[in-house]
């Protein structure tokens, strides 16, 4: 029940059905990373095992839904370098921290590592002839950092034809990914409760702390994340780094 932060690396896997997924993408598998809260303080050993064990195994991507960034990057230079090693695609939208602490870099820094930002953005991914959306929204608290989000002129974008996916920090973002039919969401930011009971807490703020939840078409996974912050333990609410395989159907496993 009690974990000291960064010092075990729960892998855990999820097969998620999407209804419409193209034969291409059957077995489609992503790495859901989130809430790493780096910082001068992180143990650089925890980072390279994070690192070395997703190098392993056979996957498309990595999903990496915020908080990456606990401090400005000029005091994380050896941290972000060992991330920077992870060889697969990695598909990164900005949590409120990484907002706080590096907004008007985050572009250039996020590039330095190999990432692919997709704050506000959608980009395809293709297989032959058949496809894949990938939609990233940065953090919802963006306007608050002068960043004008425009949901409804990006989400009009989509290709109602084709599977989408969404990266989103916070689950609140559920809203937008149910009135435009996203079949799936991607979440962290809530780390579980990280400490319990404060899990009561978040949930006056977020419609889902962990787990995997349908509204309507959407389904949305919510990751504990791997990381901590404020308090360098979880209580009752483990770490999780999660291998998602996406199969044709409307079931998960």
């Amino acid at each position: 029940m009690f974990e000291k932060a960064y010092v075990r690396l729960n892998f855990k896997s999820l097969r998620i059905g999407i209804k419409n997924l193209p034969t291409s993408f059957e077995n489609f598998t992503i790495v859901h990373l989130s809430d790493l809260h780096v910082n001068a303080k992180t143990p650089l050993h925890a980072l390279e095992n994070l690192v070395t064990k997703i190098n392993e195994r056979d996957i498309d991507m990595v999903a990496l839904t915020g908080d990456l960034f606990d401090a400005r990057a000029k005091y994380i230079k050896e941290p972000l370098e060992i991330l920077s090693r992870i060889k697969h695609p990695v598909y990164f939208v900005s949590g409120n921290h990484d907002l706080a602490y590096t907004r008007k870099q985050l572009t250039s820094e996020v590039s330095k590592l190999g990432f692919t930002l997709l704050d506000n953005r959608i980009i395809t991914l293709n297989r032959g002839d058949e496809s894949l959306q990938l939609i990233g929204l940065s953090d919802a608290f963006s306007r608050y950092f002068g960043i004008k989000r425009h949901e409804k002129e990006l989400f009009a974008q989509l290709n109602t034809k084709l599977p989408s996916i969404l990266l989103a920090h916070q689950p609140k973002d559920i809203r937008f990914a149910q009135q435009f039919s996203v079949d799936l969401q991607l979440s962290g930011h809530t780390h579980g409760g990280q400490i319990y009971p404060f899990g009561y807490i978040v949930r006056l703020f977020q419609p889902y702390i962990k787990g995997l939840h349908r509204q309507g078409k959407t389904q949305i996974f919510v990751t504990t994340g791997y990381g901590s912050w404020g308090f360098d333990f979880r209580f009752n609410a483990p770490s999780e780094v999660v291998i998602v395989t996406l199969t044709k159907g409307d079931h998960a496993d």
